[in-house]
């Protein structure tokens, strides 16, 4: 509804103004509706960028060529396109680009100058209007829903920690969780964008988000390759009784409070009892007979999975929720 009305309202003045290429300047701000502000910010800058590169080429081909041969300067316009954008990294905007050596070229021949002049005006003025909108009205940022991707990706990795010792095959699980771990970072460039265009550099928001995926991805590796070694063999006897389940709890205990908010004292002290006791036990274990290169393993990722659930850092609060406990 906010895209529909916004969208109206723009056709609506571009028509009653009568401004040249106006259809570019609804383009620009549609662009940045459709998605989120982060998202909106990054499409925007490769639409402007693309429109730049793309009034370069044009120039550049229509110069050599001197109208000759609008095929020929097509043919010369997209490969300039095409070597700009990817020297510039663009994903996307060589295609504006492209559109803009097409659309002028071959459509308005002499006339050229105009149609690129006005379609470049009215795209950045595009991106411009629907960047404001996005930021003051009904604005959707990738930070809460980033924020909502990653605690439940960390829920689910707490349930399977919960039934890591029992589950028949946690390797497509694991596949699963790693899949959306890359999705997540994949998503943080949106983040940092929304972030530096609100307070001017990416705040404390950007930077916990990558302690989450660091610390998160630890755990997620430790976990796993705990399963399978537990697989293989059953913990040394110079383990201490219990430790296993016990961190495993510990680390279910711990995640599912700090995607509440909360930064459950007790699980982490725990934690840090549990390496430490790991730790302590650990040099005797070399000399030992049992001190194998799997029980070596199993310790190591133990010791790694509790360091990784201490240092994880705790999800935002929702606005308006209040402070809580333990």
């Amino acid at each position: 509804m906010r895209n529909g009305a916004v969208l109206a309202l723009v056709v609506a003045a571009c028509h009653h103004l009568a401004l040249p290429e106006g259809l570019f300047l609804a383009l620009g701000v549609l662009i940045i509706l459709e998605t989120d502000l982060g998202g909106g910010v990054l499409a925007g800058r490769e639409r402007i960028i693309g429109t730049l590169l793309g009034l370069l080429a044009v120039v550049i081909a229509a110069g050599v060529l001197g109208g000759l041969s609008s095929a020929l300067g097509v043919f010369l316009g997209l490969t300039l396109v095409r070597l700009f954008g990817f020297a510039a990294g663009l994903t996307s905007g060589f295609v504006v680009g492209g559109h803009m050596v097409a659309g002028s070229l071959m459509n308005h021949g002499d006339a050229w100058w105009h149609y690129v002049f006005w379609r470049m005006v009215m795209t950045i003025l595009g991106v411009i209007i629907g960047v404001l909108v996005s930021r003051h009205i009904y604005s959707q940022r990738s930070s809460s829903a980033w924020q909502a991707s990653c605690d439940g990706w960390l829920l689910d990795l707490a349930c399977l920690l919960e039934r890591l010792p029992d589950s028949p095959e946690p390797e497509e699980a694991f596949a699963a969780l790693r899949e959306r771990r890359n999705g997540l970072r994949r998503r943080l460039p949106q983040l940092a964008a929304e972030r530096t265009l609100i307070h001017g550099q990416p705040d404390e928001a950007v930077l916990r988000a990558q302690q989450q995926l660091q610390h998160g991805s630890t755990v997620m590796s430790a976990a796993r390759d705990l399963g399978l070694l537990l697989k293989e063999a059953a913990p040394a006897a110079w383990v201490p009784p219990g430790l296993v389940p016990r961190l495993l709890d510990d680390g279910r205990t711990r995640i599912e409070a700090l995607v509440q908010g909360r930064d459950a004292p007790d699980a982490v002290a725990d934690l840090g009892r549990c390496r430490d006791l790991l730790s302590a036990a650990l040099p005797e274990s070399t000399a030992a007979p049992q001190g194998d290169r799997t029980q070596l393993l199993i310790a190591s990722r133990l010791l790694l999975l509790a360091d990784a659930l201490i240092r994880l850092p705790r999800s935002p609060q929702p606005p308006g929720r209040p402070e809580a406990g333990r």
